[in-house]
């Protein structure tokens, strides 16, 4: 039990990432009280499970408190016995039998209950651990694309990872050690009718171990603030260069990297970890003193007290029983402690996560057509990323046919993806109003609308899944004969045909298997599968060598029939067969028309951008 203990707090240290920080006192209450709520959140659902372990807990508590009691009597009995006097107890029986019967008894009773309650604890501690990190997958899945761009997520998901163990552990914890704590309560009471003196210098260990724990506790907190600080550079700067080990080889940093990661971890970390550890183990000396000299306490008093025959053997050998029973479970919350400590904090920061508004997805009176014909308009719309922001986009209006292709064009940071993002209801106007098919934006069923809508984007990135899987990613109920017609349809089933695993080969982590051409190629099938009515090409071939270009764009016009599409480019090039081109600059549209309109506009925006392209300028 012991080295259990042990281990769990040197984990424990080890792996916190949210170190409770004394130094902000005023940030750490509001954090506790967020914590423990959160806490309380997150068992709720367990409501079932707590009641049932509280039950077993009292069961055990009563039980156990009662093994030292009985067997001091027991082990008077068995002298007696040896002194040739025969005690009787119950129905006559010899007392011996008796408390060795009630022995047995309370031992099954008490081992049964804590056997059930383990495997209650467990399953609930394991539901509690999955139920965070699931809970929190979906929160994330559902916050808006706004959170996502503002956030950095690794941080987020790593938050709840944290919490999702360090609270099922704090709750391991609690369950475990209350019930012992009520067995100290019905140990000192029956302590107390042995010899209260001797209770009471028991219970006076108790509090100077507890007095000691706190002391040892505080400079802990500071140390190990300071330590995991220090640990967080350490890993963080090691985790950023595994990330860009592309860029780590390629400059031939690999030795650089290493010794970098070694003085962060092997010597600064460990440096600083190593105090903390030699304050664990002076609180494991100490705890192995106070309780050597509160037994030494007891068995120098009960001498004189055996020898006037004021107390028993029997009564010796259960008062040196409780003086084990009233030590563990402290000396437990004191190995805990940090554990409980950290994890309140894990979970505070795991809730401002959960706080965060979900896209509200479904408003009242939501519209959910079963499909979208396609017209897009704008009316006098105005938007901003935030309150203190500057305006992105600042009055601008059209309106869009079902079928027709329109083209932004203009410099970067004029508001094109913004514009484009809006249609999809990842974000909302601060004025005006964006109507699909006559209906506000605010006013859809978000899925709906999404699901008539496809982007291929200027870089695409794929599962570490099956081509075929890829393709067929939010056309789910999509059969293997569609996702191949869609492959032919985007020029990338030769390719695919020519792997050794055809449409299971497995595309790697964001696609790097495959060239970005090919991954055009799969994000243009997978919106062909998904058969959008608006289409949304943001730069798509610009990143693409001239073959390449070339098959990637026949595969588009082929998208692009019958479908209202939105180009984003910078090359003019592919924009010149649009209807009407919108032109923006500082997130206004200043020009519209076709390419030939706009080219015969002297000093036009257009104009300069295209004979800057052509070599004009």
């Amino acid at each position: 039990m012991q080295f259990s203990s042990e281990f769990k707090i040197k984990r424990s240290i080890f792996c916190a990432r949210f170190p409770l920080s004394l130094a902000h006192m005023a940030q750490t209450e509001s954090e506790t009280k967020r914590g423990i709520a959160a806490i309380r959140r997150f068992a709720r659902p367990f409501k079932r499970e707590l009641a049932t372990i509280g039950a077993l807990g009292v069961l055990s508590a009563i039980a156990n408190g009662s093994v030292p009691y009985v067997t001091g009597r027991f082990f008077d009995a068995l002298i007696n016995l040896s002194q040739g006097r025969m005690l009787t107890g119950w129905n006559g029986l010899p007392l011996w039998g008796v408390l060795l019967g009630a022995w047995v008894l309370i031992q099954l009773v008490a081992n049964n209950a804590d056997w059930i309650d383990d495997r209650l604890r467990r399953r609930m501690t394991l539901g509690i651990h999955l139920n965070i990190q699931y809970d929190g997958f979906d929160q994330i899945f559902k916050l808006p694309l706004s959170y996502h761009k503002n956030t950095h997520i690794n941080g987020e998901l790593q938050k709840l990872s944290t919490a999702g163990w360090r609270v099922s552990g704090i709750i391991q914890i609690l369950v475990s050690i209350t019930p012992q704590l009520l067995s100290i309560l019905i140990g000192i009471v029956l302590a107390a009718t042995i010899n209260p003196w001797l209770a009471g210098v028991l219970l006076c260990g108790v509090l100077l171990y507890c007095i000691l724990l706190l002391r040892i506790l505080a400079p802990a907190a500071k140390l190990d603030s300071a330590a995991h600080k220090i640990w967080n550079e350490s890993w963080d700067d090691a985790a950023a260069a595994v990330m860009q080990v592309e860029s780590v080889k390629a400059a031939a940093a690999e030795g650089y990297e290493s010794a970098k990661a070694r003085d962060g971890l092997l010597k600064k970390t460990y440096t600083a970890w190593h105090k903390i550890e030699v304050i664990w183990s002076n609180v494991n000396f100490f705890q192995r003193i106070i309780v050597f000299l509160t037994q030494l306490a007891v068995f120098l008093f009960s001498v004189r007290l055996v020898a006037n025959g004021s107390l028993t053997v029997g009564q010796l050998i259960a008062l040196n029983g409780y003086a084990a029973m009233f030590f563990g479970p402290f000396v437990q919350l004191g190995y805990g402690w940090q554990q409980i400590q950290n994890g309140i904090t894990a979970a505070s920061h795991a809730e401002t996560i959960f706080r965060e508004p979900k896209e509200n997805y479904v408003p009242a009176d939501a519209v959910a057509p079963a499909s979208l014909h396609g017209e897009v308009e704008f009316d006098h719309v105005s938007f901003s990323y935030g309150d203190k922001e500057k305006d992105v986009l600042a009055d601008v209006s059209f309106k869009v046919k079902p079928g027709e292709v329109v083209a932004f064009v203009g410099e970067s940071g004029v508001g094109k993806s913004t514009t484009v993002s809006l249609i999809s209801g990842y974000n909302f106007p601060a004025k005006g109003h964006i109507r699909v098919d006559g209906v506000d934006t605010r006013r859809y069923d978000l899925g709906a609308l999404r699901r008539g809508i496809a982007v291929v984007p200027q870089e695409v990135a794929l599962f570490n899944d099956s081509i075929k899987a890829n393709i067929r990613y939010g056309t789910f109920d999509a059969s293997d004969d569609d996702v191949t017609r869609a492959a032919r349809e985007a020029h990338i089933e030769e390719f695919i045909k020519e792997l050794p695993q055809g449409y299971d080969a497995v595309v790697g982590e964001r696609g790097i298997k495959l060239s970005v051409g090919q991954k055009q190629r799969v994000a243009i099938a997978r919106a062909v599968l998904r058969n959008p009515a608006i289409l949304i090409l943001d730069e798509p071939t610009s990143a693409l060598d001239a073959h390449t270009e070339k098959l990637v764009t026949e595969s588009l016009e082929k998208l692009m029939r019958g479908r209202t599409t939105f180009i984003i480019a910078h090359r003019l090039s592919t924009v010149r067969k649009a209807d009407t081109i919108f032109v923006f600059e500082k997130g206004k549209i200043v020009e519209s028309g076709s390419h030939d309109e706009l080219t015969a506009i002297k000093g036009g925006v257009y104009r300069r951008l295209y004979e800057y392209q052509i070599g004009l300028h």
